[in-house]
């Protein structure tokens, strides 16, 4: 046990070390990374001859994502009726050494009975999706799964859809049941909906609740998550990567010389350019020093640590879209003289961004957070302005204009508010 912990507090030692205010470190480990990944294939130590095939050239989504042939998915399922052993796909070896991950590509229209074949055969319970199936005004993903009261046909399989839910703002939950030649089984399909292509999602723990919540449908089995984004590299390499690490520290099997680079590294050597973009995750501040327990699962950890999700659940961070200001807008002096002076003085002197109150401290949205999230429900980045994105003024006072209440919606990007807010 003490070793285990002694592991994990190198761990973050050097997370904190490396990371540090402008992450020099981790860019110079990321393009050692890629440089080594280069000097695979220059070095045909990752071969993708399959992959270049001319019969299979135009299953692959993306030219230069080809599978390497030594860790590539073969299928077998189907093939006397004429369907070929080729997808793009790749197993990825989990923290015990089993095949625990399969990263693919999202499926082409032409690949969508491919990807079931896959499915089936290899017995997945679990599909992690990181991506939606239009990004910036470009497919990305066909999409493979049933509707409400609309069934799937794809060749011999039937899908369809028997629940659906929202998870967290950004995660769905979609369980469907496919059946095969007179067999059903049921299999899980986790949605990121707002992480963006090559960037950083908005909210960490809901990275780790998707993570934890796969691995509680996916039980004691030893069948492999399929984890895919559109391209099978980059988010689907990160939800791997947390995946991985996460496995560690509940076994408690870090090794002393546990090592974040070579982890990426090594998932790289299975899948390429699995995790494409470096970007660095502030840690949160004295890490080391929540480690006084003497077990893993008894930890308090802030809202925003990095291991909140691995046991005991802290409480709900707040974020940009949870945030309501209160704006004062002020219309112009009327008249002149001393009197329209004096008053536009007083307006000058109240701030025009008097409050911001975070949504959870509202009564009213309390209400609505009550509710909980309904299916299908447009995301917040995505929400078209209407009536709803105001509200009537609750308190405040008012000098010389209009005060109300604006929705601040989520900003696409990390980025700090306007210095022009005062914040009480």
């Amino acid at each position: 046990m003490s070793r285990s912990l002694d592991a994990a507090r190198s761990f973050l030692e050097q997370l904190e070390a490396l990371g540090g205010r402008d992450g020099v470190v981790f860019a110079g480990e990321f393009s050692d990374i890629r440089a080594h990944s280069a000097a695979w294939k220059t070095e045909s130590v990752c071969s993708t001859e399959a992959g270049s095939r001319p019969e299979n050239l135009r299953k692959n989504r993306y030219k230069d994502v080809l599978p390497y042939d030594q860790t590539r998915v073969i299928l077998s399922l189907l093939q006397e009726e004429g369907h070929g052993d080729y997808i793009n796909g790749n197993f990825i070896r989990g923290a015990d050494g089993s095949q625990a991950y399969i990263a693919t590509q999202g499926p082409l229209p032409h690949t969508l009975l491919d990807f079931w074949r896959l499915i089936w055969e290899f017995g997945v319970k679990v599909i992690l999706m990181a991506c939606q199936e239009m990004e910036n005004g470009r497919k990305k993903c066909e999409r493979y799964w049933a509707l409400q009261q609309e069934p799937l046909q794809i060749g011999p399989f039937c899908i369809t859809l028997t629940r659906e839910m929202w998870l967290n703002p950004d995660i769905t939950l979609r369980i469907l049941q496919v059946t095969f030649q007179k067999e059903s089984r049921s299999v899980s399909q986790l949605q990121y909906m707002s992480w963006p292509d090559r960037g950083v999602p908005s909210n960490p723990d809901h990275v780790l609740a998707m993570v934890e919540e796969a691995r509680h449908l996916q039980g004691s089995g030893s069948n492999p998550l399929c984890v895919h984004c559109s391209a099978g590299c980059g988010r689907t390499g990160v939800l791997c990567t947390v995946d991985y690490v996460r496995q560690l520290l509940l076994t408690q099997t870090i090794p002393p010389n546990f090592s974040l680079f070579s982890v990426v590294l090594e998932i790289r050597k299975q899948r390429p350019m699995a995790i494409q973009t470096e970007n660095c995750v502030p840690l949160y501040d004295d890490a080391l020093s929540l480690w006084t327990s003497q077990t893993l699962n008894a930890i308090a950890r802030p809202s925003s640590g990095v291991l909140r999700s691995i046991s005991v659940p802290g409480p709900p961070a707040l974020s940009m879209a949870d945030t309501y200001a209160v704006v004062q807008k002020r219309a112009a002096p009327v008249g002149t003289g001393a009197g329209a002076g004096a008053r536009a003085r007083s307006t000058e002197d109240t701030p025009l961004y008097s409050q911001v109150t975070p949504r959870a401290w509202r009564h009213q949205a309390q209400s609505e957070d009550a509710r909980g999230a309904q299916p299908g429900r447009v995301p917040v980045d995505e929400s078209p302005a209407g009536p709803g994105a105001y509200e009537d003024v609750a308190d405040g006072a008012q000098t010389g204009g209009l005060g109300f209440n604006l929705r601040i919606g989520r900003p696409k990007g990390p980025r700090d508010p306007p210095a022009e807010w005062t914040r009480v």
